[in-house]
This record gives structure tokens, C-alpha cells and sequence, in this order.
């Protein structure tokens, strides 16, 4: 084992000796904080956005409260003589339709500066309308689609794709060198194992390298600010090093398995390359085929058509189900015949009717999707480059299985909404039927309780990353396979 340790600092040195190595390293090192730089430079726009949002909300509501005021204090007044009710916040529908402007953000977490992930895809902020879910649903794919075709460099897809040609590059050498200078035979004859050997050098060069990348990105992180410096900014930087760590030492084990075969370095480089290509290319191409084409989502055309068919039968039924809908709330039924209701009392009612009418649609695309996803769950761990990148993601924040519960509570929060604004509605209809207004006035359609008016609150279990720990245990596996293939690849190619 002394043998070994020997070998491996001389190695080292030798290493640092090389001016080919140093300058792919500090290649490494720039890409990697660039990378990093991109990545806070997109959450920080990101939460700038938020934060006009934010604002945008809070004047907005400011806003209507001073208007109502003034014109609540007289409505006579020259000013509000051209006042149309659906364009206005002083009238409760006008404000639920039109005025009201209310935003649901999904909160960042403590990394979500070191991986993009779906981000440009998944936008953190949502408008959220009374009357439907189409504007959360429609609120995606915010980058121009000539970006999002290119893609966006940050640390994640150094790490993902770059890293491992770069560790490969710097342990291709391992063994092979040895070989074509013939002292393999010298080595042996000392009772050195090649084995150890070739998994002590590629290991410690990895090692070093990873250790070196870790600490270059920890320190710009915090220097940048592109991570806080507390408990969870630290948790964060600790579980992304982790996830490195072990992503770092399954491409080593890659490299150990072609070092055992390969007789010289040119045919390392080859194979290294090609074993890249397969593991980061071709087989999660493949995997998302597979998934596909086992899961398939119906196609698009389908919920469109359906969503048609389903506008057609409510406008068809409007008289039958809003009489359903006043038998189950008789507190709100009118004095007049129904077909004297008001499209604008309505509204919302038929929009709940719609989506009654598709709950069958979009629980057949949904099931679809939850089988999509568990399949991809399941199988992920055949790719650790696919696994690495979902933990990663999950780790800033920026995934999909995130998003999707962040649109379930908006979800929520658009039907207290909707319930919200129906019933005040409705009170306001009935007052007005029983003391019809000229124009908007209080007791009839006249509103001004905008502070009661729900606002979306994230709950604290959003604001935590998705947790990927139980999928993390097979990259060591992978590890501990390469490891075990390429002993018995040295030991065939001994018996040669």
C-alpha cells in the first residue's frame, strides 16, 4: 500500500508539471464560473421579476382603493361621467373580469442560482384570473424560442456535460502511458498490483480535480452572492458539492474501466469519448424515446377539440345548469326568470360549468402525465446522467415536479378566488334587484372591500427543493459496477 501512495504523489507532481493539464483546468475553472455567473445573473432577473409583480399588485390595488373613494364619495362627479362598469374597479364586475390584478410567485430556494434547469421554461410567477386556470396553464416557455432552441450555458450543464470529458481527458493517461513506455512489467516486478494502481491514479486525479472545481465554485457563489451566506445557502453549497462528488466518481470508474482495456492513450481518448457520447447522449435520448413512447400523452388537438365541444354543450345547457347552480344555492336565486340573468352574473358560474363538463378530459391528460413522470421516476437511475441532472435541477429548485406543486396550490388559490368573487357577485346582483342604481353605487354592483380580496400565500413546504435522496444511492452503485467490469477486463487482458 506504501507503494501505492508513493506512485500516486509522484503522479501528482507529475501533474502539476503539465502545462497541458494546468491550462485545462483553468479552462475548466472559467467555464465552471461562467456557468455560475449566467446562473445568478438569470435567478436575480428572475426575482426582479417577481418583485415587479409584486408591486405591480400592490398598486394596482392602491390604486383601486383610491378611485373608489373618490368616486364612491361622488358619483356625479364630470370626471366618472363616462364610466363603464366593465372597465372599471369600482364595480365588482369589472374588477373580477378586467381590473383585478393578482399574481401567485413561486418562492426561490437557497441555490437556485447553481442550476437553470426548467426555469426558462417554468415561469416563477403566474397571473391568476377568477374566471379560469387558461392564464397559469398558457404561462410558459417565457424565453424567445430561438434562445430556448440554443439553450442556456449555466454550472449545471458544465457539470452535466463538460465535466466529465474534462475528467476523462485528465485520466486517460492512467496505465495507458505506462504501456507504451513498457514499464508495466518493471512495476509488477516490484509486487504492485495494476489494478490498485490504476484505481488509486484515475481516483486521486479525480479527486483533486473535483476538489479544486468544488472549492473555485463555493468561493465565487459566495463572493458573486449568487448563494447566501447562512444555514440553507451553506446546506445548499454542501449538497451540490456532495452530488459532485459522486458524479465525479462515477466518471472516474468510467475511466478506470477504459484505462483496464485501452493499450495506448490515443485509444483511451477514443474510447473515453465514445464512452461519453453513449452515457451522456445516447442513452437519455433513448430513455425519453422509451418513456414516450410507453406513456404516450394524448395529443393536443384532442383537449382543444374537446374544450370546443364542451363550450357548445354549456352554451347549449346555460338555462338547466344555472338553474342547478341556484338550487344549490337558493340564498342567491333571483326574483326574475333566469333567462333574464345578466352574462355578466353568469360569468363565472358558466365557467365552472365548463369545467365540470371537461373534469373528464383533463383527468385522462393528467393521468397521462402522472404516468409519464412515474415511469421517468423509475427508470431514471438506468441514466446517472439523467439522474444527475434531475437532482441538480431539484436542487435549485428549478424542476418540474417543484412547478407542478406550485400549480396545484395556485390551483387552490384561484378557486378561493373565483368563490370570492362569485359570491360577491351574486349579493350585489340580488341588491341590485331589489334597488336598481342608475349607475354603480354601493348595495348594488359598487365595490370597494379590496383588502378582503384573497391573495396567494405559498405554503413553506414550496419553499424547500425537491428531495432526490433516495435516487442519489445508485451513482455509487454505477460506481461499484464500472469498478467490478473493468477488474475483470484487466484480468482478461493479463490472461492474453
Amino acid at each position: 500500500m506504501k507503494q501505492i501512495f508513493t506512485l500516486v504523489a509522484y503522479d501528482l507532481r507529475c501533474q502539476l508539471r503539465e502545462r497541458g493539464t494546468t491550462a485545462l483546468l483553468v479552462v475548466a475553472l472559467l467555464l465552471a464560473a461562467f456557468g455560475l455567473f449566467e446562473g445568478a445573473r438569470f435567478d436575480r432577473h428572475g426575482r426582479q421579476a417577481v418583485a415587479a409583480a409584486a408591486a405591480q399588485q400592490a398598486q394596482a390595488r392602491t390604486d383601486a382603493s383610491t378611485l373608489a373613494r373618490r368616486y364612491f364619495a361622488d358619483p356625479a362627479a364630470a370626471q366618472f361621467a363616462g364610466l363603464q362598469w366593465h372597465r372599471t374597479p369600482v364595480d365588482v364586475r369589472g374588477y373580477a373580469f378586467r381590473e383585478h390584478v393578482g399574481f401567485a410567485a413561486k418562492p426561490a430556494v437557497a441555490g437556485a442560482a447553481l442550476a437553470i434547469g426548467q426555469a426558462d421554461l417554468l415561469p416563477p410567477y403566474v397571473r391568476v384570473r377568477a374566471e379560469s386556470m387558461e392564464s397559469v396553464r398558457t404561462a410558459s416557455e417565457i424565453e424567445h424560442p430561438a434562445l430556448l432552441a440554443v439553450g442556456r450555458f449555466d454550472l449545471m450543464f458544465f457539470v452535466v456535460y463538460l465535466w466529465p470529458l474534462i475528467l476523462l481527458a485528465l485520466t486517460s493517461s492512467v496505465l495507458t502511458q505506462d504501456r507504451e513506455s513498457l514499464r508495466l512489467r518493471s512495476l509488477q516486478l516490484q509486487g504492485i498490483r495494476l489494478g490498485r494502481m490504476l484505481v488509486a491514479q484515475v481516483f486521486a486525479r479525480a479527486l483533486i480535480a473535483t476538489a479544486l472545481l468544488t472549492t473555485a465554485c463555493v468561493g465565487a457563489a459566495l463572493l458573486l452572492g449568487a448563494v447566501e451566506f447562512d444555514l440553507a445557502g451553506m446546506a445548499a453549497l454542501a449538497s451540490w458539492g456532495g452530488v459532485l462528488l459522486l458524479y465525479s466518481m462515477f466518471w472516474a470508474a468510467v475511466a478506470v474501466a477504459i484505462g483496464a482495456v485501452c493499450g495506448n492513450r490515443m485509444t483511451a481518448a477514443f474510447a473515453g469519448f465514445a464512452a461519453w457520447l453513449v452515457l451522456a447522449i445516447l442513452l437519455p435520448g433513448a430513455l425519453g424515446v422509451a418513456i414516450q413512447l410507453g406513456a404516450p400523452v394524448p395529443q393536443r388537438e384532442l383537449y382543444v377539440q374537446a374544450m370546443r365541444d364542451a363550450a357548445d354543450q354549456v352554451a347549449a345547457n346555460k338555462l338547466d345548469s344555472l338553474a342547478r347552480f341556484y338550487d344549490s344555492h337558493p340564498d342567491w336565486k333571483p326574483a326574475t326568470a333566469l333567462d333574464k340573468v345578466s352574462s355578466s352574473v353568469s360569468r363565472l358560474q358558466r365557467a365552472q360549468e365548463l369545467e365540470r363538463v371537461m373534469a373528464g378530459v383533463e383527468q385522462r391528460f393528467a393521468r397521462a402525465k402522472q404516468e409519464r413522470q412515474r415511469r421517468f421516476e423509475a427508470a431514471v437511475v438506468l441514466s446517472p446522467v439523467s439522474l444527475t441532472y434531475q437532482i441538480l435541477a431539484g436542487l435549485a429548485g428549478n424542476d418540474g415536479m417543484r412547478h407542478q406543486r406550485f400549480l396545484d396550490e395556485v390551483q387552490q388559490h384561484q378557486r378561493r378566488l373565483r368563490d370570492y368573487f362569485q359570491e360577491a357577485i351574486q349579493r350585489a346582483a340580488l341588491g341590485d334587484e331589489r334597488a336598481p342604481c342608475p349607475a354603480t353605487c354601493l348595495g348594488g354592483y359598487g365595490f370597494r372591500d379590496f383588502d378582503q380580496v384573497p391573495v396567494f400565500a405559498p405554503s413553506p413546504a414550496l419553499s424547500t427543493a425537491t428531495p432526490w435522496g433516495g435516487q442519489l444511492v445508485s451513482l455509487p452503485l454505477w460506481t461499484g459496477l464500472l469498478l467490478g467490469l473493468a477488474a475483470l477486463l484487466l484480468a482478461r487482458t493479463r490472461r492474453r
